[in-house]
């Protein structure tokens, strides 16, 4: 099961099955919300809104 647990404003916790699997950050310059995951040392950049980047991942994640 994926949550989301937002840490503040610009960054949200990413868990997939209770362990963390990684950060979503808004970045402005792209102004898209990026997921670095933990596993691999590169991001993976999304929508500009929040709700949309949430239901990709947790589709993607399923």
């Amino acid at each position: 099961m994926t949550k989301f647990n937002k840490i503040n404003e610009n960054e949200v916790e990413v868990e997939l099955n209770d362990e963390t699997f990684g950060t979503l950050k808004f970045d402005a310059e792209q102004d898209a919300w990026v997921l670095w995951p933990v596993s691999i040392d590169d991001a993976v950049s999304y929508f500009d809104n929040l709700d949309e980047t949430k239901e990709a991942i947790t589709d993607e994640l399923a």
